[in-house]
């Protein structure tokens, strides 16, 4: 989805095949104040993660929804959240959290 029936840079960029892979990471970092966080186009820096990547096949291509077994969080299940499978959305132009307002209250509730 693009705003104002405008072209996706991505997928500009695809179109000319810039890139050796049609690839875009994200790292973000978790510390207060950092300026580390970064996108990476065309392909992932592997000095910011451990383990292996995991891909997800797109079952919506308008808004990227992916399927999604269980929300994690500190590597554990949320009891509450997707407990059965959901649909979540890879957004990666708004600063926005939502979903059904039960589920996302037991998220955000979630102590770490």
């Amino acid at each position: 989805m693009a705003a104002y029936n405008m072209e996706p840079l991505f997928d500009n960029i695809m179109k000319q095949r810039k890139l050796d892979s049609n690839v875009f990471s994200f790292y973000f970092d978790n510390k207060d104040g950092s300026h580390e966080s970064r996108l990476i186009l065309g392909g992932v820096d592997e000095t910011l993660y451990k383990g292996p990547i995991i891909f997800f096949p797109v079952i919506q291509k308008y808004y990227w929804t992916i399927k999604a077994s269980k929300i994690l969080v500190d590597g554990k299940p949320v009891p509450g959240v997707c407990d059965h499978g959901c649909k979540v959305v890879a957004d990666s132009g708004t600063s926005l959290l939502t979903g059904p307002s039960d589920e996302l209250s037991t998220l955000l509730s979630t102590k770490l």
